[in-house]
């Protein structure tokens, strides 16, 4: 019930009722008390999946947090300090809403049973982003030391070949969060610079865009992550030499010959978008490109024109635990997504299309 009334609010609805159950002060002790107590576990946490009572309490309590957080940034925003979240739960007595920091969050990501990792990840991804949004707004200093960002980088990077395509994704868009934050300061550059994993994570990357994989419909979701954290790195004030030698005019054409108009996705678009803004396309490869991009938006628009309208799901009515489990976790991805997911996507590639000829047509001028 909780939960529900939480995800409403984040539509503006039952806005009072939620802040009832963000403020209180009971509710804020008990989380965090069952947090701590599963840090504390260490590698024996492993063991307390959703069918133990602690393990099915614990995803209970890490749901109501997420959807605290989903609520808090729809109707408390102003009011609080996102980075409040970036402190060691040892460093406050207690926080004032309902939520939880994100050391203790990539505590229990590193010891994961895989349901606590996944909804974990998306609280931290949630945190992140709230985070990136406010110290853009206010041009706000980062709070806290060198050493608390690389252990949180450490966990992410650790989880974005999980086997779990959700959390991987989770952790691949905090990693591109977190180096956004490079222009705001030194110690994000030293932090992004000494991390020896986004070069592996790029290499990985490179192999699967020229492998014959690339065709298959899985490609999309198990390196998406990848594409939006090369994008970050190619963003750099500075871009490591490492990621100049990799993306060579051979990796590049390799690339381009390996994919076509029905595997396109709208993040290896604005990859290519980003490489051609850093002049790593050649000409040849942006006629070629440009070519591809004309048939595969041909084929949206003529594919949008055929597709049946799209079905209202019909829910079932939860009658036991794991319905609710169930329930709440459909509830939270479905939260996390957009609506109307094939339309968007497909809105969106257009989008990043049109991106490329527009700063190929830039290019030409110049």
């Amino acid at each position: 019930m909780l939960c529900l009334i939480l995800h409403h609010s984040a539509n503006k609805v039952l806005i009072e009722p939620a802040k009832a159950i963000i403020l209180n002060s009971s509710l804020v002790s008990l989380t965090d008390a069952v947090v701590h107590e599963a840090c504390a576990k260490g590698p024996s946490l492993f063991q307390y999946n959703q069918e133990t009572a602690f393990g099915e309490f614990m995803i209970y309590i890490l749901l109501l947090v997420f959807f605290s957080l989903r609520s808090l940034h729809a109707i408390l925003d102003a009011s609080i300090d996102w980075q409040d979240f970036l402190q060691h739960s040892n460093d406050v007595q207690s926080f004032s809403v309902l939520g939880t920091p994100c050391h203790d969050l990539c505590c229990l990501m590193h010891f994961r049973p895989s349901s606590i990792e996944l909804i974990a990840s998306q609280c931290l991804l949630e945190l992140l982003t709230r985070i990136s949004d406010q110290r853009m707004c206010l041009n706000a200093d980062l709070r806290c030391s060198v050493k608390y960002l690389k252990s949180t980088i450490a966990v992410i990077e650790g989880l974005v070949f999980s086997e779990d395509s959700k959390v991987a994704g989770n952790c691949g868009t905090c990693l591109s969060v977190i180096l956004g934050w490079e222009k705001f300061g030194s110690q994000d550059k030293v932090t992004v610079r000494e991390s020896k994993w986004f070069r592996l994570i790029m290499e990985e990357f490179a192999v699967a865009l020229t492998a014959p994989g690339l065709t298959s419909k899985s490609f999309a979701n198990q390196q998406k992550f990848a594409a939006n954290i090369a994008v970050s790195l190619l963003k750099l004030n500075q871009v490591p030499d490492w990621l100049t030698s990799l993306f060579d005019s051979h990796l590049i054409s390799g690339i381009v010959a390996n994919i076509s108009a029905r595997n396109v996705t709208a993040d290896i678009v604005n990859l290519f978008s980003e490489l051609m803004a850093r002049k790593y396309l050649s000409q040849e490869h942006i006629v070629v490109l440009h070519n591809l991009f004309q048939v595969c938006r041909r084929q949206v628009y003529e594919g949008s024109s055929k597709a049946p309208s799209s079905k209202q799901r019909v829910e079932k009515v939860a009658r036991s635990t794991k319905d609710m489990l169930a329930f709440l976790f459909g509830l939270m991805l479905d939260q996390c997504a957009d609506l109307g997911a094939v339309q968007a996507e497909q809105q969106n590639l257009l989008h990043e299309i049109d991106l490329f000829f527009q700063e190929s047509t830039r290019r030409e001028q110049h």
